[in-house]
């Protein structure tokens, strides 16, 4: 999803630089003696962006949180780079994804590789406290957006990506109470994928690695900031709603706490996602996209990446290594105003289609109150997740960790 952000030029008060630029009679960008200063206009047609948000915010005049209009977009492009190109080759440049709608985080990468040095505009937001609630916060490359707690790696390097193995005994023994705490003996059809039908009676971490990849910190920070301001009293205004709605995940205290998750300002969840070993490190050092939504898990509620709050959800979509272990995607996930739905046959496009539309920002399908099985949580914009951690566990059965053979069942149908 999108390219890499480039090296942002910054001032000391943490925006980025601004040259200031006139757009002249035939439409190129002129520079004032090409000294940075704190404040710029682009004047085009009557058009003027002092920060990047303003700009994004033009092109989305129903404040959706995206923007879809092609035409809308170049016009603004023109503004911001003085470019000629046709609307089309634009938002090739912009939709990298190809999903049709541009975040804020999007938008803002697109500027940045196309040299275009405007503040980001994140203070005229504003309802967002540092990453560190109250500490003096450690910022990432060019001193704007605030480190994730527990960051361990370079703070100014850009292009920071790693997984780093957890040596921590207090930090794994907060994991396996989180796998603990959110277990469930509950059955599923999906639990067949595993090829032993049954449900284990326990799952034991074997080991785990936390995920720093600043590029998307970066992105998921700007969105959750988006979203905050949106769900709070000042974004109701015109919104209309919103709804705190803790995940069972947030029963795990020691590992929310220690990450300072925002679930009473904009629904931030610590959420399982299945996946196999081998897999860990193209998610977790890329994109968590969403081209791939739907091929494990269906679409019961339309075509967006599917969570969990209980781990044996997750493990129904995880699979073994030739060692026996198991591995979900451990993630921080901003939901903001959650579309709730206990319907056993819910209308997936017309769900979908009102998340898109911007009334809401995920969907949480409660399967457990209409089927007795697992709540589900759908979202449908990558940059609403962050890779915490890939946990390393196995499966036990019985008091034993797995190995034994398969076992058939004659369960019925149910999910």
């Amino acid at each position: 999803m999108g390219q890499t952000f480039g090296q942002c030029n910054v001032c000391p008060d943490g925006l980025l630089k601004v040259e200031e630029l006139n757009i002249d009679g035939e439409g190129n960008n002129q520079v004032k003696g090409g000294v940075p200063t704190s404040s710029s206009k682009f004047r085009e047609a009557g058009l003027h962006f002092d920060t990047l948000l303003q700009a994004f915010k033009h092109c989305d005049p129903q404040g959706t949180g995206y923007i879809t209009d092609k035409n809308r977009f170049a016009k603004v492009a023109r503004v911001l780079c003085s470019t000629h190109a046709s609307p089309e080759a634009l938002w090739e440049q912009l939709d990298q994804d190809g999903n049709g709608a541009v975040s804020f985080p999007e938008f803002v990468e697109w500027a940045e590789t196309s040299h275009i040095v405007i503040p980001v505009g994140l203070d005229e937001i504003g309802g967002d406290e540092d990453e560190h609630h109250g500490v003096e916060a450690a910022l990432g490359p060019g001193g704007i957006i605030p480190l994730p707690h527990g960051w361990t790696g370079q703070r100014d390097d850009p292009t920071w990506n790693k997984r780093i193995d957890i040596r921590d005994g207090e930090i794994l023994s907060e994991l396996q109470h989180l796998l603990n705490i959110t277990y469930k003996k509950v059955w599923t059809r999906d639990r067949k994928a595993t090829k032993r039908n049954e449900v284990p009676t326990g799952f034991t971490l074997s080991w785990a690695k936390h995920s720093e990849n600043y590029d998307d910190w970066k992105r998921y920070y700007m969105r959750r900031h988006q979203l905050i301001h949106d769900c709070s009293d000042v974004g109701n205004q015109t919104k209309g709603w919103f709804q705190p709605m803790p995940a069972l995940t947030s029963n795990a205290l020691p590992v929310n706490q220690r990450h300072r998750l925002r679930t009473n300002s904009c629904n931030e969840w610590l959420l399982f996602h299945g996946t196999n070993p081998a897999a860990v490190e193209a998610i977790c050092g890329g994109d968590f996209t969403l081209h791939l939504a739907g091929s494990a898990t269906g679409t019961l509620y339309g075509r967006g990446t599917y969570f969990a709050e209980s781990i044996t959800k997750a493990d129904e979509y995880a699979s073994e290594d030739a060692n026996g272990d198991c591995c979900v995607l451990l993630c921080r996930v901003v939901g903001g105003r959650v579309l709730y739905n206990d319907e056993v046959t819910p209308n997936a496009q017309a769900l979908q289609d009102r998340v898109l539309a911007g009334e809401c920002h995920s969907i949480l399908g409660d399967r457990e109150k209409c089927r007795k099985t697992f709540k589900e949580y759908i979202i449908f914009d990558a940059d609403q997740v962050y890779v915490e951690y890939a946990l390393f566990y196995k499966r036990i059965y019985a008091g034993k960790v797995a190995g034994a053979p398969a076992r058939s069942s004659s369960r019925g149908s149910k999910k």
